[in-house]
């Protein structure tokens, strides 16, 4: 099987690297508000227990006798509960059971101690503890306990107190340690919400994973496009340089393996021979010249140093270089608006490059007769130069694709007239480089318009 390619492993990696984050988030906010949840309902049951607490607490404090001791008349103040030295079955009736609504044993328990931590009364269903045992700590404390088959309780144990309201009644009644209330509250239904919270908490994360999974591929692929569209232009650039430095490699070695098999009886086939070579090498040097020209532009090294350019003095220079080309294709050359005032901040011999190019495509696919207008204007702080030719046109195909590297409209007369195809993609590269914009207008038999917009100095 073959092995996937570097674009297809790059996107695996990155989605697991996205899907690995968001896996992170989603677990750990899954685990916080599970903890959260699970909080709030602990604190519930600890408000609850400790409401309960401190009503039984008022309400006791009045009716407890004298002394913390089993006796007849601590079972007639609490009727729930049953003293240590009594069996203790449950109560055969709701009214009964409900005598101390919280001695219901399917969810709390009560206990009382002496002031030595002594049990001497609890309700039915309550842990079992041994009548002698004496509690760790006196002081109100919260504890867990564990109740009869396994079920767990919230415990809570607070000073009981008696009032001797017959000496201190109203206000002034005086407030004795009497012994310990320990209640406590189940924590079954707490352990199965606990556990119901758990379990949808995995399958919601466990779902949201899957879902971010599909999201981690298709953000990958966004993320991945420019990538593959560096990658696919870098190949196509590269099978498009071997084709173009090939054709003038192979002319030149085969001149001269032509010459080296017969060399030439006379001078001027000499010079014909040398000519052709020389022709092909200016081709080579032209054609490396201009790739490391884009190489350059495109590259993030710093750029030469800026200064501001006139834009007229660059049109009316280009004018004169280029009339001669004109000339020879019979296309006629004017320049337009050449006294308006237009100053860019750039690099001046990219500039001159940029104008020469536009200029010397628009000869090239001018037919004799034609003319080619240069026109610059001003607008706000933008200053525009167009190049207008009376051309072949460009169809709208090729209008897309007009500014590609090694992109020809009509490649055989562009070789013909030893074109590099690179003269566009160098204009463009150049307006990208000063912070411009160039647009082509165009109709196939109505010549073209490039229009170049560059920020003015200032």
């Amino acid at each position: 099987m073959a092995k996937p390619g570097p674009i297809p492993r790059s996107r695996l990696r990155l989605a697991a690297v996205y899907l690995g984050v968001i896996g992170v988030i989603l677990y750990g906010a899954g685990l916080g508000m599970f903890g959260l949840l699970m909080r709030a309902n602990w604190s519930a049951l600890e408000r609850e227990v400790e409401t309960l607490a401190g009503t039984l607490h008022d309400s006791l404090k009045p009716l407890l006798p004298e002394e913390a001791r089993p006796s007849p008349q601590l079972a007639a103040v609490l009727p729930g509960l049953c003293l240590v030295s009594d069996p203790c079955p449950s109560p055969p009736s709701l009214i009964s059971r409900h005598a101390v609504s919280v001695t219901d044993p399917e969810r709390f328990y009560l206990r009382l101690l002496d002031p030595r931590g002594v049990l001497i009364a609890h309700s039915p269903g309550s842990p079992s503890r041994s009548p002698r045992a004496k509690a760790e700590r006196l002081d109100p404390a919260w504890s867990v306990e564990e109740g009869p088959g396994g079920d767990r309780f919230l415990q809570y144990s607070i000073h009981l107190h008696r009032s001797h309201t017959p000496n201190h009644s109203g206000a002034n009644a005086l407030e004795l340690d009497w012994g310990y209330l320990e209640i406590g509250r189940s924590l079954r239904g707490l352990d199965a919400e606990r556990e119901r919270l758990w379990w949808a908490t995995q399958t919601i994360v466990v779902l949201a994973l899957l879902v971010a999974g599909l999201a981690s591929w298709w953000l990958s692929g966004l993320a991945m496009r420019p990538l593959l569209a560096a990658y696919r232009q870098q190949e196509q650039f590269t099978a498009d340089a071997a084709h173009e430095l090939r054709a003038p490699l192979a002319n030149l070695l085969a001149v001269v393996e032509a010459h080296r098999a017969q060399p030439p009886a006379d001078a001027v086939a000499r010079e014909q021979m040398l000519a052709a070579v020389h022709g092909q090498g200016l081709r080579l040097s032209r054609l490396i010249a201009d790739l490391l020209l884009l190489a350059r532009l495109d590259g993030h090294e710093a750029a030469a140093a800026v200064q501001p350019c006139s834009l007229a003095e660059i049109a009316h220079d280009l004018q004169e270089e280029t009339s001669e080309a004109a000339a020879t294709a019979q296309v006629q050359l004017r320049l337009l608006g050449g006294e308006v005032d237009l100053h860019v901040l750039g690099v001046e011999s990219e500039l001159y490059r940029l104008v020469s190019n536009l200029l010397l495509n628009a000869i090239q696919y001018t037919p004799p007769g034609g003319e080619v207008l240069l026109r610059l204007s001003r607008e706000g702080t933008y200053g525009w130069l167009q190049v207008q030719d009376s051309g072949i046109g460009i169809t709208p195909a090729d209008q897309e694709r007009i500014f590609d590297r090694f992109f020809r409209s009509d490649p055989g007369r562009s070789r013909r007239q030893g074109g590099t195809g690179l003269g566009l993609s160098i204009v463009a590269a150049i307006v990208r480089r000063h912070h411009g914009q160039i647009s082509v207008d165009s109709k196939v038999g109505s010549g073209s318009v490039f229009s170049v917009k560059l920020p003015l100095a200032g």
